[in-house]
């Protein structure tokens, strides 16, 4: 298997390589480091006093005990969700700006955003099923059935996931894929990308060695899937759709954290933790591990979208930013 031949520079390497200012890869992380940063900024100031108005609400008094509850939260929960706008912002300046590359190079460019989005939502929704569906089958996990119904707060959620997924997907395909991609060959900039993705996670509740490989897996996949189709929209729509379907349609936890309600109650077997993930939810089990896997080999197999690739294109620097 060639992986140079299967993951080829595309426009989207085009695009990277425009940039006025490209870095090594001990600068690119130090960057990142700082947008992540920097973004917290604005987060920590509207959930700081946020924080303890919920708190003051809902027990009268200011108490480190209630702290875990009142962060778990419908409303901070729903506010922290929006509040990653700040991250998709912070991104956009820093490679507008200062590495002077076109929006476009984000991933923001393709001829039907539309429908690439609206297939990215059934595909992250049907996949999250997927590996739902193989706990059930192993017993490793039990459906208790409807926990409640569609309601304004289910439809919060699916809009601050929507942001959410977005955000770190602006951050590690749009900025760090492509940063490293104008200097690097597209299979280190895809390997890369996922080992700082699964990183991020490093401070989640239940995170473990299996949960790790299976968000650096989730890392490759994605990238792959914007690599090949040529825009963000559809790999940012799969993950939100992912974790909203895990979150708040099946009822478990996302990436170690419960989030709002649900319209399913899923129950996890404690002898099933090897394929159910246990405490960091499904991304930490088995089952997403052979999704990832069978999702990687396909993203592979598949060619490049015809917009974007420079195969067969009478002009390869033509437009390549539609």
């Amino acid at each position: 298997m060639n992986l140079n031949n299967m993951i080829p520079e595309t426009k989207l390497t085009l695009l990277a390589k425009e940039a006025q200012k490209t870095h090594g890869l001990v600068a690119i992380l130090l960057i990142a480091l700082l947008i992540q940063i920097i973004s917290a900024v604005p987060q920590l100031i509207i959930m700081t006093p946020l924080v303890f108005v919920v708190e003051e609400a809902m027990y009268g008094s200011y108490s480190s005990g209630t702290v875990d509850l009142v962060l778990s939260s419908d409303l901070v929960s729903i506010v922290s969700l929006f509040c990653t706008v700040f991250c998709i912002i912070a991104t956009i300046v820093y490679c507008t700006k200062i590495e002077k590359r076109s929006i476009h190079s984000l991933g923001f460019r393709g001829k039907s955003p539309f429908t690439e989005y609206l297939a990215g939502l059934g595909l992250g929704a049907g996949m999250l099923i997927v590996a739902w569906g193989i706990c059930l089958a192993t017993g490793s996990a039990v459906c208790l059935g409807v926990k409640g119904s569609l309601s304004p707060m289910l439809i919060l959620f699916f809009l601050g996931f929507l942001v959410q997924g977005m955000s770190e997907e602006v951050f590690c395909r749009g900025f760090m894929m492509q940063s490293i991609s104008a200097r690097y060959a597209p299979i280190v900039a895809i390997l890369l990308n996922a080992v700082f993705f699964a990183a991020l996670h490093l401070g989640n509740s239940g995170i473990a060695p299996l949960a790790l490989i299976n968000l650096f897996l989730f890392g490759v996949f994605a990238s792959l899937y914007m690599w090949k189709r040529g825009n963000i929209w559809g790999i940012a729509a799969f993950h939100s759709a992912w974790n909203f379907a895990q979150g708040n349609l099946v009822g478990i936890k996302v990436s170690g954290t419960s989030l709002g309600p649900s319209v399913l109650e899923t129950r996890f077997s404690e002898a099933g933790t090897l394929i159910n993930g246990g405490d960091f939810g499904i991304e930490g089990g088995l089952a997403c591990t052979l999704v990832y896997v069978v999702g990687i080999i396909i993203m592979l197999i598949l060619p490049v979208r015809k917009d974007s690739s420079l195969v067969n294109s009478d002009n390869m620097y033509r437009c390549y930013r539609e």
